[in-house]
């Protein structure tokens, strides 16, 4: 009898924590935004995941449970809808989700979109993200009416991968987070001041780590990396394809092993999303060596600690490749 009863004592308090993610009030989209949401939080709360384990936005479709925690949240934070096309049709039946869109609601650098293959030359990992291209993009404020995402079709949003655009989007996180819930005010901003000194020391240390592999040539799995080469100064030559999960010609991968060779391409990099086959296809023949990089943390922990760790991981998996 008394054991009986320690089960159903157990089982009274464990059940409500099975549905606690569906009783979340925050909600972030993709791993690299919710650490920064978290770490912003602290302990005045834990924020949903909508993108977990080694899932890819690309292509990416919620189960009912996180339909339930989206529509269930107080506040939601994403990149931009173009991005996460996946939440369009679900914040359009959850009128009352604050969705905070770090694009539209922040003053981000934003980069244009390169066509995939073969890029021209060394320089063209400028983009043009000249300060025209800066204002066009960023001058959106409030919340989001999740709808009005037009304006980026033509914007790279891949922006976490930037420290200074951290920066930018934890401003973001920290007021949007303390107009909605204002008796955490000063914790937000405490978090995020601690926050800011940790990714302006990673800004740091990055570039000096990658300061010596500014001229090698490397090439992506896709063109996810323009905002992390920009910041480090880095020579992508080339993305095998456009989007991971559309197969590029073979027209395609013809241009991309020219380019291998016509530019002493050093690293091809795979994602651990994605099957590496023609990261393969692609070096076969050549004295390229393929690399990993993860522009989304699919092998971390979620948690305050993961974008640090993610950034990190973007420079010495880069290091590892081209230094050998």
């Amino acid at each position: 009898m008394k054991k009986l009863l320690l089960l159903v004592t157990a089982f009274l308090f464990l059940t409500p924590l099975a549905h606690a993610a569906e009783d979340t009030k925050v909600v972030a989209t993709i791993k690299p935004l919710h650490s920064l949401v978290q770490a912003v939080m602290g302990d005045t709360g834990t924020a949903g995941l909508l993108v977990d384990g080694n899932a890819s936005p690309h292509g990416f479709a919620l189960k009912p449970s996180q339909i339930r925690m989206t529509q269930n949240a107080d506040i939601l934070f994403l990149i931009d809808l173009h991005f996460e096309q996946f939440m369009e049709n679900v914040l359009a039946s959850a009128p009352s989700v604050a969705a905070v869109s770090v694009v539209d609601e922040g003053n981000l650098t934003l980069l244009e979109l390169r066509e995939g293959g073969a890029w021209e030359d060394h320089g063209d990992h400028d983009h043009g993200h000249g300060d025209k291209d800066h204002k066009e993009h960023s001058d959106h404020k409030g919340h989001s009416d999740h709808s009005d995402h037009a304006d980026h079709d033509e914007v790279d949003l891949h922006v976490w991968l930037n420290t200074a655009n951290a920066r930018d989007m934890v401003q973001t996180i920290t007021k949007a987070l303390g107009s909605q819930y204002p008796e955490n005010r000063s914790v937000y901003k405490a978090n995020a001041r601690a926050l800011i000194i940790k990714l302006e020391a990673l800004e740091t240390e990055n570039q000096q780590k990658l300061s010596p592999y500014k001229d090698k040539a490397f090439i992506v799995l896709h063109d996810a990396y323009p905002y992390f080469e920009a910041e480090n100064g880095l020579t992508a030559v080339g993305s095998i394809t456009i989007e991971p999960d559309d197969p590029p010609s073979i027209n395609r991968l013809k241009e991309i092993r020219q380019k291998i060779t016509e530019t002493n391409t050093v690293c091809v990099f795979r994602e651990p999303q994605f099957d590496d086959r023609l990261v393969q296809t692609a070096i076969e023949g050549s004295d390229a060596r393929q690399g990993t990089l993860d522009p989304i943390g699919a092998n971390f922990e979620p948690g305050p600690d993961l974008y640090l760790k993610l950034m990190t991981s973007l420079a010495d998996n880069f290091v590892d490749c081209m230094s050998q």
